[in-house]
């Protein structure tokens, strides 16, 4: 039997990105011939203003016999929507982000508060 569960997570870039307040907006294939095309997943925090592009594209390089190699290379640039200012980023130091804020300083996501009188509100 073939069952769809959304509450298992394997990508821990999606997790991320979701726990951040990111929503899915597009993907979308950049043609840049003669170099190989780019990959450009766009996720959007509207409600914070910000844009997270995720880059998957190719360093071209040559051998010593000035054969071609490829090399995968992915990245992420955050974009603040209100000033159009950008940060680029490896995929490594976007993991290690916690929070992110905006130009009309706000941060997000709230940290999370414990419940200090002990009290179930339930």
């Amino acid at each position: 039997m073939k069952v769809l569960d959304f509450t298992k997570r394997t990508d821990k870039l999606v997790d991320k990105l979701l726990k951040l307040g990111f929503h899915y907006q597009s993907t979308d294939k950049e043609e840049r011939p003669p170099k190989p095309p780019r990959l450009i997943t766009t996720w959007a925090n509207v409600m914070n203003g910000v844009t997270l592009q995720i880059i998957d594209t190719y360093d071209e390089l040559r051998d010593e016999n000035y054969k071609r190699i490829t090399i995968p290379r992915k990245y992420v640039r955050i974009t603040d929507d209100c000033t159009n200012i950008s940060v680029t980023m490896s995929v490594e130091e976007f993991m290690e982000l916690e929070q992110i804020t905006n130009s009309h300083g706000i941060t997000f996501p709230l940290p999370e508060t414990s419940n200090e009188n002990g009290l179930n509100e339930n």
